[in-house]
């Protein structure tokens, strides 16, 4: 974790860049640039609160993030993984021209327009990546993880955020959680958090294959 620091009980990312990218707070820190990371706009800054203790990402890795929205999160790894290509898959074309945005200034960020749903459509856009990062609220979230893993077989770890009233809306949160876990294919999880306060009804899984 290098890369991310705790000032006070703040967490904060080293960054190479001095504007911020929704408003968030840059001070200066031991003569490098610090950014603010919300645990409240971020599931992973979220898991890193609740005492997170594995971070399999690295100034070097190589990220294949599944559901990236309008890039918050992404951004931070981009500050975080500062040498290596975060490869942002989104589907949303609305989302997307903001993440093409973030792209246009932060050149480790690879945007891609496209269904995480059909992994094939954009796997030959994908250089090797050490990591898949998802966050996907749809029914088939654990599905679509396990078409992603094997269609990137090289990957060895990974960091899937299981959104159980995105499964059901009337099952029990715990008996969703059990049965997603039960769906994965190649990967178990190493960590379990869940991200309440932060984010409720959320959970960060760190598997590894």
């Amino acid at each position: 974790m290098e890369r991310i620091i705790r000032i006070g009980g703040d967490l904060y990312t080293l960054t190479e860049y001095g504007k911020p990218v929704f408003g968030e707070k840059i001070i200066s820190y031991m003569g490098k640039r610090a950014r603010h990371w919300d645990p409240k706009r971020s599931k992973l800054a979220a898991a890193i609160m609740k005492g997170m203790d594995v971070m399999p990402l690295n100034a070097d890795s190589s990220v294949l993030y599944l559901g990236a929205s309008t890039g918050t999160t992404v951004s931070y790894l981009s500050d975080i993984c500062i040498n290596g290509k975060i490869f942002a898959v989104e589907v949303s074309f609305e989302s997307f021209y903001k993440l093409l945005s973030l792209a246009e200034k932060r050149k480790n960020i690879i945007p891609i327009l496209e269904d995480a749903n059909i992994p094939e459509r954009y796997s030959f856009f994908v250089e090797k990546p050490d990591l898949i990062y998802q966050d996907i609220a749809q029914r088939n979230q654990v599905q679509i993880f396990n078409a992603n893993a094997d269609k990137f077989p090289e990957v060895k770890k990974a960091i899937l955020i299981i959104k159980t009233r995105s499964i059901s809306s009337r099952l029990n949160e715990k008996d969703i959680l059990s049965e997603a876990l039960s769906g994965l294919k190649e990967f178990s999880v190493v960590r379990r958090y869940n991200l309440s306060p932060y984010d409720q009804a959320n959970y960060l899984l760190y598997l590894e294959r």
